[in-house]
């Protein structure tokens, strides 16, 4: 039988520790943690003690049969393995320190296990150190009963590579490599190069975070020179670390959030060692983990606008994802199908200058105008000159009908009905938990009563000019109560054509600009529909000479989303507002699948030539080096900083080309859909590079089980 440490298994396990040791500091790179795991070495013994710890760990989770859970989140080893540093910082290696090592490696995995359960499932928040927290206080406080252990096992610390600096660069680099049960300068400024090599917002906070809670802890205590050497004061770096950069977005907003945080700190640290020290115990990392929970979970508790969803790596990387998915999806999740075929105009939109004001601000009015923008023909002065008089109304959602009027006469042009202000309407109830309302319909048009079913793009009613309305026109507003004329709420239509030549894949239209629905071709949308283990091969050629070959196959991942892999990288892609999306990159940036994004980040699932639409990319697709940190760091005090901005346009036959536009140059691509599946065609040029990948002839045959012993055929042919 095949050991568990050997080939891929010893490297996987390898990497994830090596991860744990860059997951202390909020980061996610297996080189950053190599770094940190040679400066534990400057103490051979408490690095051996940490590496033996996570061992004993992980081989309590691989007897649970619990060890992809192990590897797979860094806490699992993070907390094992600080517990093992501070015993192998406090006693020398010996049989009576390996048997301690062992049960708190397998105590320390028991109880990350537990907590983090407890507190992702009832709090929604992370365990982070608390494990360690309580494993080295047990640490502590039994090896005070274990006179054998004190005898044989204590060992004096020798300071190493001594640096003369002013006292608050000491205090902050000791402060530093306290985090790592290093308390000596040259540790702390080791520490601090690399943190600033692989994230200068990080390194930012470190900085802001130590120093004002030191400069507070100094004016209590009347004395800068004792605080200066408190190396508990490392509790402030973590603090604004996780506080600033990692569980909120880096912004001015968050990185005051993180000096507050670690202000709040200062009486806790203090009055901690005032309780501990009495046992001869250090702070270790408790008021780290008290302050950050608290402001993470009353941040979530409101919900608050800049709370991290989904943590990058990096702050930096975590910015850069979230300022693209703002400017890619800026809506929420109250999306609405325009209540009409064909072309209309908008009369009047959000905060309009006439009724769309105050609490019912977010509404819009759509009218039919013709090409010299009059609404209707002749002198206007009977109903039926109207373009959108007695034109169907459309449900713009599915859902069941709350309220229903049908009975408000329509009036006649210039004339408006002041005490029945929405006229004839119909009161939708969403079951994404809102209201839509359709009002100003023809009196007795409707199709629909209370009670009724409807279906997304089914005819409601007629449009006309009941209640407060001058003119012809369907109004159409959001809210979150039942009660008609209650305040409207933000909303968005998906998917439309601007101005006959611009889609939009959801947005809300202005004041004046021409709209029109968009029904998603079904052959298009068959050809993008694509499915597990579907393959496609193609031939690179870069710069006129062959590459080789590479291919992209289908993968679903574990949480139920898709995405293409070459085997290096992972390419996320989804299907909805009839587009179809590139998501997110993530792996090898030497990868073809970077390029695949950059030609084709957004596909309407409706073409045809002349139309085009915009799309933004995250920065790293593009850049990497020098220009990218100083951009995201620069990003971090200013959102739009920076963007990286794409225009594509069909240029006919399911083709498209586009240019892409970065803070460093710009692109040219395109992109040709497979008249089969998938893509037929990829091109990426700039003023320095020419890359085509082109679809080869691939006879591979996939099958995918459906799990009754069927199974289907498709060929992957270019």
């Amino acid at each position: 039988m095949e050991s568990d440490f050997s080939g891929n298994k010893v490297k996987s396990f390898l990497l994830s520790f090596l991860k744990s040791y860059s997951g202390i500091f909020f980061i996610s790179e297996p080189l950053f943690g190599f770094f940190l795991f040679l400066i534990t070495l400057l103490n051979p013994n408490m690095a051996l003690s940490g590496f033996l710890c996570v061992i004993s760990a992980y081989s309590f989770a691989r007897l649970l049969g619990l060890k992809d859970t192990f590897l797979g989140l860094d806490f699992y080893i993070y907390n094992p393995l600080l517990v093992g540093l501070a015993i192998g910082y406090l006693f020398k290696l010996n049989l009576l320190t390996f048997i301690f090592i062992f049960s708190l490696g397998i105590l320390t995995f028991l109880m990350t296990y537990t907590l983090s359960s407890i507190f992702s499932y009832y709090l929604k928040l992370p365990v982070l150190s608390i494990p360690f927290v309580i494993g080295s206080f047990i640490v502590y406080l039994a090896s005070i009963r274990y006179s054998n252990l004190f005898v044989i096992s204590l060992y004096p610390h020798y300071p190493v590579f001594q640096l003369h600096l002013p006292d608050f660069l000491k205090g902050f680099f000791s402060s530093l490599g306290a985090i790592l049960f290093s308390p000596s300068v040259f540790a702390g400024l080791f520490i601090f190069l690399a943190l600033f090599l692989y994230s200068r917002i990080l390194t930012f906070l470190a900085v802001i975070g130590y120093f004002s809670a030191i400069f507070i802890t100094g004016l209590m205590t009347g004395s800068f020179v004792n605080t200066f050497n408190d190396i508990s004061a490392f509790n402030y770096i973590l603090i604004a670390m996780a506080v600033g950069g990692v569980f909120l977005i880096p912004s001015p907003k968050s990185y005051l959030f993180a000096i507050l945080s670690s202000i709040i700190a200062v009486p806790i640290v203090e009055s901690t060692k005032a309780f501990w020290q009495q046992f001869g115990i250090p702070v270790f990392a408790l008021p780290f983990n008290t302050v950050t929970l608290l402001i993470v979970y009353t941040l979530g508790l409101i919900s608050w606008e800049y709370t991290t969803k989904l943590y990058r790596g990096t702050p930096e990387k975590t910015l850069d994802y979230y300022l693209t998915y703002l400017k890619r999806f800026p809506f929420s999740t109250r999306t609405l199908s325009l209540p009409f075929s064909g072309e209309w105009t908008v009369w009047q939109s959000f905060d309009g200058e006439w009724t769309h004001r105050g609490p019912w601000k977010y509404a819009i009015d759509f009218v039919i105008s013709d090409d010299k923008g009059s609404t209707f023909k002749g002198d206007g002065n009977s109903l039926t000159d109207y373009y959108a008089f007695g034109k169907p109304v459309l449900s713009p959602v599915r859902g069941r009908v709350i309220k229903a009027l049908d009975r408000i006469k329509d009036n006649p042009p210039g004339q408006a009905d002041k005490e029945n202000n929405f006229g004839n309407y119909v009161l939708i109830y969403d079951e994404r938990g809102f209201y839509v309302l359709i009002a100003h319909l023809k009196e007795n048009s409707l199709k629909v009563k209370s009670g009724d079913w409807v279906e997304k793009g089914s005819i409601i009613g007629l449009c006309g000019n009941s209640g407060y309305s001058p003119q012809p026109h369907i109004h159409i507003h959001v809210q979150l109560l039942s009660d008609i004329g209650s305040p409207t709420v933000p909303f968005s239509f998906a998917p439309f054509i601007r101005n006959e030549r611009e889609f939009v894949d959801n947005g809300v239209p202005l004041r004046d600009e021409r709209v029109k629905p968009v029904f998603a071709d079904k052959a298009l949308k068959k050809k993008l529909n694509l499915l597990i283990d579907m393959v496609m091969k193609y031939k690179v050629v870069q710069n006129d000479e062959e590459m080789g070959d590479v291919e992209f196959a289908v993968k679903m991942a574990p949480d139920g989303t898709f995405y293409l892999t070459d085997g290096s990288a992972k390419l996320y892609f989804a299907v909805f507002n009839e587009t179809f999306y590139f998501l997110n990159f993530e792996g090898n940036k030497d990868s073809y699948l970077r390029y695949l994004f950059i030609s084709g980040s957004k596909i309407p699932l409706f073409l045809e030539k002349a139309l085009f639409w915009k799309d933004y990319l995250p920065l790293d697709l593009l850049e990497n080096g020098m220009m990218t940190a100083i951009l995201r760091f620069l990003a971090s005090f200013k959102h739009d900083f920076y963007e990286v901005k794409a225009i594509y346009e069909c240029s006919g036959n399911n083709s498209i080309s586009g240019k892409v536009e970065y803070p460093n140059g710009f692109l040219s691509t395109f992109i040709k859909v497979d008249s089969n599946f998938g893509f037929k065609e990829i091109k990426i040029e700039s003023n320095k590079k020419r890359l085509i990948l082109r679809r080869v002839e691939d006879e591979k045959v996939f099958i995918n089980g459906n799990g009754n012993g069927s199974a289907f055929f498709t060929k992957s042919i270019g």
